[in-house]
């Protein structure tokens, strides 16, 4: 699959997984689309619903694809991965993906954070002190930020950063709660090159100072980010 870059910020505290949401795989298959997504169960139902509501939109906005008639899809799809979860919020990544018939598909990772008792999605300031673009695009640019592959190890250069202007520079919307962090998601080829860590499924992930803190998540379904 494909690079993405993460934006690691401080949190603290576990909790125990009885208060973990049902969750069941939904699978819709048919002509050059194969989607997986999750269905919640809440004691909140109306939360439930709205969470299950967003994401079921997300699948059949890529489903849609295919009517498209302008682009020629050979398939496309989407699967997901619940990655952590306490009393108050779960935390999950949605991919879509989609195929044109190059020599590869294209993978998108939508990091996705749910408040359990409303259904709404969460900004990452909830948990973390929001930081400007310029100053994250600096500190990459500078590496005083180290870029991470998903292994954690292998650092990135970033070399597709110097062809992005600082001020078209954005703080991503998408990140995950894992581990007693957020990582904030970006898009395939942003900083560095899908070809790289392949098999690995490379992603990256810039370490900050942490600035605020705030309960963590444990982690559901093994270890999707080893981090």
């Amino acid at each position: 699959m494909f690079k993405k870059t993460l934006l690691a910020l401080g949190l603290c505290l576990a909790v125990s997984a009885s208060a973990f949401a049902a969750v069941t795989e939904k699978v819709e298959s048919g002509d050059k689309y194969q989607l997986s997504y999750p269905v919640f169960t809440l004691k909140k139902e109306k939360a439930a619903q709205r969470i299950n509501d967003d994401i079921l939109a997300m699948a059949l906005a890529t489903k849609a694809l295919l009517d498209k008639p302008e682009c020629e899809y050979k398939a496309v799809g989407t699967n997901f991965e619940i990655i952590s979860e306490n009393d108050k919020y779960v935390s999950l990544i949605f991919t879509t993906w989609d195929n044109m018939g190059g020599a590869h598909g294209m993978y998108y990772d939508h990091g996705l954070v749910y408040d359990k008792k409303s259904g709404k999605r969460v900004p990452y300031t909830k948990f973390a002190k929001a930081i400007k673009a310029g100053d994250l695009y600096d500190g990459i640019a500078s590496r005083k930020l180290k870029v991470y592959c998903r292994d954690l190890t292998t650092v990135s250069d970033a070399p597709f950063l110097e062809y992005i202007k600082k001020e078209a520079f954005k703080v991503s919307n998408d990140y995950i709660l894992q581990d007693g962090r957020v990582y904030l998601l970006y898009p395939p080829y942003e900083l560095d090159c899908y070809a790289r860590h392949y098999l690995r499924r490379a992603a990256e992930k810039v370490s900050l100072k942490i600035e605020k803190l705030a309960p963590s998540l444990a982690r559901r379904r093994g270890s999707f980010l080893c981090f």
